[in-house]
């Protein structure tokens, strides 16, 4: 019985090492993950307002500062 608890901390081991080079690995290119996310978002929350804007039977009333929001978001190019 000793020797299978013994060879399951060893592979128990070997996993979290694995597992630990795993992470570090992606660390270096969280930067790069983030940035594809955020064009992501981007591309896809500008394809919602594209389809906002032109539907036939939109209709929307805009006001106040939530209006004024959404109006900036919408014409807002650099971002």
């Amino acid at each position: 019985m000793s020797i299978n608890a013994q060879t399951e901390n060893e592979q128990a081991k070997a996993k979290y090492a694995a597992l630990v080079q795993e992470c570090e690995a992606e660390s270096s290119n969280l930067a790069a993950i983030n940035a594809q996310r955020q064009h992501e978002y981007e591309i896809k929350k500008a394809a919602a307002y594209e389809a906002l804007g032109k539907g036939k039977n939109t209709k929307i009333v805009m006001s106040g500062q939530s209006g004024e929001h959404l109006i900036q978001k919408i014409f807002d190019l650099d971002g």
